[in-house]
């Protein structure tokens, strides 16, 4: 058992996942040995035919995914990322990184397209609005300069002012404008000259500024639509900024890349595995925590394998690892008796070392008898694990006893703490139905929380929880009459609810729905009053004792007055503690677990260690 391990754990029986390994013949003896150390291995042979590994295969869809990186210009990270699991073969985990970078590849191409799309746009716009400033207040002409027509080649530029644009070419018209550091020109000239202006550009710093066909007349207005187009073009770059950031830090990429990773250390592993008939192929369940925890187990070992997560079988069940405990220990016969839970129930282990001994001392409430049960488990639970409930159980026996002030019937041996039974009997019997309530009540809350588990928490919501409600209700309304009155509102929850998840199965039968509502109540009324038995039992172990101090005063020899008590103690303990502990499996398992424990799993059978000699 490890040392560490999480507190949902103990509540909940963690399932297995299922591997295969191919491990050199040599090596099978002590990788299966490693495996049995961890405590969190079982093997177990599948019918499942081995695919053979192709390792070209693996190998060629690798060397294309570095050639798809290479020409796009992509230069994948690497991420300090643990791989998944591989669910499929090596071969198929290939083909699906493959797959996910090529679509992942163009997406960021496409992104990183609009972004310099963007950009480009951007610094066009920027030049624009800058020459519009430089403008003269009453120059509205931009646009006569805008577009080439048949007759003129017009073109308008902005150039660095320490490198400006000074054509020397014939019937040309320059209009220049200076702003900040930049100069802008204005410039018309015949069709003719179009090679020379555009050799001049070319061989100079100069940007010619386009002119978009949606700017519409007039120096203001046009300062004012580019102003606009400008603060959507900066929006939409800031979000495809975001978006690609978020593309490259995606968790599918960074599992992708793990993978490729774990598949390059593959091929270099796999021409020493699968050697043609010098490996064999382990099959089996593991509980260990990490995805690649049976992959470190073997590499701690030295032992150099291939290792698979496929999916299981279809007709085998997942076996289910149940946490033990030090407070648990005690109660293997009853953890026995309760059966495996799946995955999606409550593990009764951890419930059953508080209800058995709280039912068993309420039953068996005697600081003596319980002092001798006590002594009976420490003595021989060492040699018998079956008798080790004992201790618990007296000890929670001697803490009854100490509050009703018994022990060994005599009732001026100890002070009464909290009441005598005798004396109280009707308070004995409320007691015990108090303690069926908060257990039945505890199975009710461990069922929703199976329900969350098993992704069905509305459904329990809308059909179980008003049923809950109602019985809190009718529990509490016995000492708070007026809490009744919330049971009208209760039952039309539990209707409304019930017809709402019919009309999604299809079909509505409302009888059904109050039958079911009917047959609920009545069990938990039946419930509820099984628990007057623990009352019963305490009154009726009171009794007892009283009767056989009752006896053993009647004899006249102080001999028989031993012998009388000696037997007398001795078959209280034995035949009632006997009864006693049959009562209280009875009324966990028939009364308590029937609420939420269906025992539908399968244990783990961990590798054992061999015996060292």
């Amino acid at each position: 058992m490890p040392t560490a391990f999480k507190l949902k754990e103990i509540f909940r029986p963690k399932e297995a996942h299922w591997f295969e390994l191919y491990v050199p013949r040599d090596d099978t003896v002590y990788a299966i040995e490693a495996l049995a150390a961890t405590g969190e291995v079982q093997l177990e042979s599948s019918t499942r035919l081995a695919s053979p590994l192709d390792v070209e295969k693996i190998r060629t869809t690798l060397a294309e995914l570095d050639h798809f990186c290479k020409i796009h210009q992509i230069a994948l990270p690497a991420y300090e990322v643990s791989p998944s699991r591989l669910l499929e073969s090596p071969e198929e985990t290939a083909e699906q990184a493959l797959s996910s970078i090529r679509h992942w590849g163009n997406r960021l191409v496409s992104l990183q397209d609009q972004m310099h799309a963007l950009q480009s746009e951007k610094e066009d716009l920027q030049h624009l609005f800058n020459c519009l400033k430089a403008l003269q207040e009453d120059d509205t002409g931009i646009e006569l300069f805008a577009h080439h027509g048949d007759f003129l080649y017009k073109g308008i530029y902005a150039c660095p002012r320490d490198h400006p644009l000074t054509p020397k070419l014939d019937d040309t018209i320059c209009r220049y404008f200076v702003l900040g550091d930049t100069e802008f020109l204005l410039l018309a000239a015949d069709p003719d000259q179009k090679a020379a202006i555009d050799q001049l550009v070319e061989n100079s710093a100069c940007i010619e500024i386009k002119i978009p066909e949606w700017l519409p007349p007039g120096r203001s207005a046009q300062k004012q639509a580019v102003s606009e187009r400008l603060a959507v073009v900066e929006r939409r770059y800031h979000e495809l900024r975001h978006q690609i950031e978020a593309h490259w830090a995606s968790d599918k990429l960074k599992k992708t890349l793990a993978n490729v990773a774990l598949l390059h250390w593959f091929l270099s592993k796999a021409p020493k595995v699968t050697e043609r008939g010098r490996f064999c192929r382990i099959t089996g369940w593991s509980t260990l925590p990490a995805p690649n925890a049976v992959e470190s187990v073997l590499k701690k070992a030295h032992i150099d394998a291939v290792v698979r997560h496929p999916l299981p079988p279809p007709t085998s069940l997942p076996p289910v690892h149940m946490l033990e405990t030090w407070w648990s220990r005690p109660f293997h016969l009853f953890k026995a008796f309760s059966g495996t839970p799946g995955r999606n129930e409550i593990n009764p282990s951890f419930i059953i070392p508080l209800v058995v001994p709280l039912l068993f001392g309420f039953m068996f409430p005697d600081a003596g008898h319980g002092l001798m049960l006590l002594v009976f488990g420490l003595i021989f639970g060492f040699k018998y694990s079956q008798l080790r409930f004992l201790a618990p159980c007296g000890l929670s026996s001697i803490i009854f006893g100490l509050l009703f002030g018994e022990a060994f019937g005599v009732e001026e041996l100890l002070p009464v703490i909290w009441f005598r039974p005798l004396d109280e009997p009707l308070r004995v019997l409320g007691v015990s139905l108090l303690i069926g309530c908060g257990l039945i009540l505890t199975s009710m809350i461990f069922s929703a929380i199976e329900a969350k588990w098993r992704g069905a928490l509305s459904e329990w919501f809308a059909t179980e929880a008003p049923v809950m409600g109602l019985y809190t209700a009718a529990v509490i309304g016995v000492f708070h009459h007026p809490t009744l009155l919330v049971m009208p509102l209760l039952l039309l929850w539990y209707l409304a609810g019930s017809v709402l998840f019919q009309q999604r199965r299809g079909e509505v039968d409302l009888v059904a729905v109050i039958g079911h509502l009917l047959q609920s109540g009545f069990e938990l009324l039946l419930h509820n009053f099984s628990f007057i038995r623990i009352g019963a039992f305490a009154l009726a172990h009171a009794g007892l004792t009283s009767t056989v101090v009752l006896l053993a005063d009647n004899m006249e020899n102080g001999a028989g007055r031993l012998v009388a008590l000696l037997t007398g103690h001795l078959l209280v303990v034995g035949i009632e503690g006997l009864v006693v502990f049959i009562q209280t499996t009875r009324l966990i398992f028939f009364e308590f677990f029937i609420g939420f424990l269906r025992a539908d799993g399968r244990p783990l059978k961990p590798l054992s260690l061999p015996d060292k000699k």
